[in-house]
């Protein structure tokens, strides 16, 4: 009836309306409007409030749980507005200060009351007495559990506070109005000591929660099992922090005591027949806040078991060399798939420091291992990372060690999950012995040539791996020793060493080397390598030598990068083109086609960053020779990663004759609009292949020394070694292949 009454009176004030408008257009309605603006407002705000309020009271509840699971406070931070609370369970609450609320709104004075260890939600009313605020069958509403939070609203009507505790469905009203008083949170202060933090609500119920204090306290041991003998005393070195109060318990019979001198333990005497002879002693400390922790310490009359390790090491001194090292692991445990391993100590010390730290260390080193080979750790400890149960023993000779190097064994169960299954056993550590120099020598001859020369080299030991090649001055002005040019030669050449097999054994003549500049000093240089260390064991042998005065030549050469893709289209062709994309910024693939005039069969070529158009010839000349790298008529166009309508780049080319005269060099200044890429994926596909296996020449096979591939064709390789310089501009980068 109310409802309707309601309906009837507006539908009459609009027609009211409606009449005066018809009869004057000229009514000003300011004061209307701005009645209805202050009453929009008016409720904005108080259902902001509102909010505000039912947040406080979740707030409340969190942290009525908290209590109750023994949580305590780790810091509580001033907000400006309030305040952040952080937890020892690494939660937190943010609560608003008890400053004067807009326009005088009150909240409605919800708390909480405590009777034998439970809260329960209650309401205080003006006069300070508190009513539980009750369900809908009249019980009272635990805070904590399934019970339903009480919910708030203000009544639009009578501008009271309501409360349902059924989830919405009804509202009791508390008869506190929404206005007139202070304060725009249940909460009223946070005050806090060393010890608790005090949360002060509005009426005055104060809720105190313990601080985060550091308990802590160690026996001291790290045996799992304490035996003593009957009758012993055994003091314990122990740590104890934090405690107002400290309990001992013990098993019957036995003593346990903090003493001046230690943690004190005496097993029963052998006439005690009534006494444990095994059992539990519990350190149980409180706080000055409440909190307590219990240590545990298990202890036994009688003689502890002998441990049979699983492992045994052996390293035996004459099979310990300057670079390697024979280990011999067993494992007695037939059941256990396991590891074995060694490392050097600097590298103990460096990542591991503790033995206690080195579960930690194993597995990441696990896992670094199977993310280079592509693998998950279940697969790469599947596919032979470790021995297989049954396995007993474990003959290895480690090669490629460091001279007068201290290294440590090991050995550890470890199941094919990655769990391990033993703790790590330790075995003989060793050193290895200091490198001797071998008397190896060598006869060098040399014939030079305008940009090459040709070498023959002949070591004094036929069976002997060596290492050859030329080098320019560049060395000595830097300072370098010769053992410091031997190691650096190595360095380069470690990867076709390891993984082509490309070293010298037995006299080797007609060695061509190119590279080098017309009329220059530079040495040939031999010396002698251990191939499991990849280090220098004699000492080099070298002869100086002066290429020849360059002559003029009609050698030429063009080139053009008309050709180029986009590794997202090269993708999508082929997924395995995916992998070729190395930087997002330059996600396009350009090749380089040579045209050689009849005296040109070789070029120098690079590709710069940049617009070197009007770069000083001479000198652009000379960086080109110093940086670029060689081609030779029949081998694959080089592939050079570039990005669409980005910057010019700047290719040049110097084409090389049969006796190595330089001729002139070819510039083009070279763009890659996206309009000009190409879609011809079957060409991409030719380019690529020939560039992964279609040079002129091979890689030598590793076994047997000097075979060569059916597709072996001779010719020259470069091979100067120089102090690395500075580039006149940036170079492109090329798409690394096995050249």
């Amino acid at each position: 009836m109310l409802k309707t009454n309601y309906l009837t009176r507006s539908i009459c004030i609009m027609c009211a309306c409606v009449a005066l408008a018809a009869v004057s257009s000229c009514y000003d309605d300011t004061d209307l409007r701005n009645s209805v603006d202050d009453l929009t407002g008016r409720v904005e705000s108080l259902e902001e409030f509102r909010d505000q309020v039912q947040s406080d009271i979740t707030s409340l509840q969190d942290i009525i749980e908290k209590i109750q699971s023994a949580v305590t406070i780790d810091n509580v931070v001033d907000d400006g507005d309030g305040y952040t609370i952080n937890f020892s369970d690494g939660t937190s609450i943010t609560i608003k200060d008890g400053v004067d609320g807009e326009d005088g709104m009150t909240p409605p004075s919800i708390t909480v009351v405590e009777e034998d260890g439970v809260y329960y939600w209650a309401l205080e009313n003006a006069d300070g007495s508190v009513d539980f605020i009750e369900g809908p069958d009249g019980e009272r509403i635990p805070v904590t559990g399934d019970a339903v939070v009480p919910q708030v609203r203000i009544n639009p009507q009578t501008g009271n506070w309501e409360i349902s505790t059924d989830g919405g469905q009804t509202w009791q009203d508390t008869g506190m109005p929404s206005t007139g008083g202070s304060g725009d949170s249940i909460f009223e202060s946070v005050d806090q000591d060393d010890s608790y933090v005090y949360l002060t609500l509005r009426g005055g119920t104060v809720i105190i929660l313990p601080k985060t204090t550091e308990l802590s306290f160690s026996f001291g041991v790290e045996e799992e099992i304490l035996y003593f003998a009957a009758g012993e005393s055994k003091t314990l070195d122990y740590k104890m922090s934090g405690a107002a109060t400290v309990v001992i318990t013990k098993p019957d019979g036995w003593k346990a005591s903090i003493e001046s001198e230690g943690f004190v333990i005496t097993a029963p005497v052998t006439e005690n027949t009534f006494a444990e002879t095994a059992g539990m002693i519990s350190v149980i400390l409180t706080a000055e806040n409440g909190q307590s922790l219990v240590a545990e310490q298990e202890v036994m009359v009688g003689e502890p078991p002998v441990q049979e390790d699983v492992f045994s090491i052996e390293v035996p001194a004459e099979d310990i060399t300057a670079t390697s090292a024979r280990v011999i692991t067993t494992c007695s445990d037939m059941t256990i798939s396991w590891y074995s391993g060694l490392m050097p100590q600097d590298e103990f010390d460096l990542y591991v420091v503790d033995k206690a730290n080195m579960e930690d260390y194993f597995l990441e080193q696990v896992q670094n291992t199977a993310d280079y080979y592509g693998y998950t750790v279940e697969e790469l400890l599947y596919a032979g990372f470790l021995y297989e149960p049954g396995y007993g023993t474990d003959d290895y000779v480690w090669s490629g060690l460091t001279a007068e190097t201290k290294h440590l064994t090991y050995a550890v169960g470890m199941d094919y999950e990655a769990n391990y299954t033993t703790e790590f056993y330790w075995g003989p550590e060793f050193t290895t012995l200091e490198y001797q120099l071998s008397d190896l020598t060598f006869d060098i001859n040399v014939t030079p040539q305008v940009t090459s020369a040709i070498l023959d080299v002949y070591p004094s030991d036929k069976s002997a791996y060596f290492w050859t090649t030329v080098i320019d001055n560049s060395f000595y002005e830097a300072g370098y020793t010769d053992e410091e040019i031997m190691t650096e030669i190595l360095d380069n050449a470690y990867f076709y060493i390891l993984f082509y097999g490309q070293y010298y054994m037995g006299d080797t003549e007609g060695l061509n080397v190119t590279g080098m500049s017309p009329n220059t000093d530079y040495y040939a240089v031999a010396f002698g390598f251990d191939m499991d260390a990849l280090v220098f064991n004699s000492e080099m042998a070298k002869e100086p030598f002066t290429t020849l005065e360059s002559q003029p030549t009609d050698a030429y050469a063009t080139a053009s990068m008309d050709n180029y893709w986009s590794i997202d289209d090269l993708s999508a062709y082929n997924p395995d083109y995916a992998g070729l994309l190395q930087d997002p910024t330059n996600p396009v693939l350009a090749a380089v086609d040579f045209e050689y005039n009849e005296e040109a069969t070789s070029c120098v070529y690079i590709l710069w960053i940049g617009d070197l158009s009007s770069y000083d010839y001479d000198e652009l000349y000379s960086a080109t020779l110093d940086q670029g790298d060689n081609a030779y008529k029949g081998d694959p166009a080089p592939l050079f990663y570039v990005a669409f309508d980005s910057d010019p780049t700047t290719l040049c080319v110097i084409a090389v004759d049969a006796n190595g005269n330089y001729g002139d060099m070819y510039t083009e200044v070279v763009t890659f609009p996206e309009s000009g890429k190409s879609t011809d994926y079957a060409l991409f596909d030719e380019y690529y292949n020939a560039l992964m296996g279609g040079y002129s020449y091979a890689p030598k096979a590793s076994a047997p020394a000097f075979s060569k591939r059916a597709n072996y064709v001779e010719r020259e390789v470069s091979q100067v070694v120089s102090v690395k310089k500075e580039a006149v501009d940036t170079k492109v980068l090329k798409v690394i292949s096995n050249k």
